[in-house]
């Protein structure tokens, strides 16, 4: 069942219920990155406490993944979550 989509403003509180929805539905907050000179891309990973823990990890967090709010199924997970709090 899919709910209304919701916006969310980039507040600390959402980035971090963003993190924690990503980390449902992936099971992990990883991605690739292909700025990097080498032949394969460059494979990232950040734990819910790196991002909590320093404002670089949180801001690179932020930059990667802000689009991932528009995603529905990562949307909903987020709605589930704020209304578990």
């Amino acid at each position: 069942m899919s709910s209304v989509f919701k916006k969310y403003r980039m507040t600390r509180k959402n980035v971090l219920l963003l993190a924690q929805a990503i980390i449902n539905v992936n099971g992990k907050i990883a991605w690739q990155d292909y700025a990097s000179d080498g032949p394969y891309p460059d494979q990232h990973r950040i734990t819910m406490n790196e991002i909590k823990g320093t404002s670089e990890k949180f801001e690179r967090f932020r930059n990667e993944f802000a689009h991932q709010m528009y995603n529905t199924v990562i949307n909903d997970e987020m709605q589930r979550l704020e209304h578990d709090i």
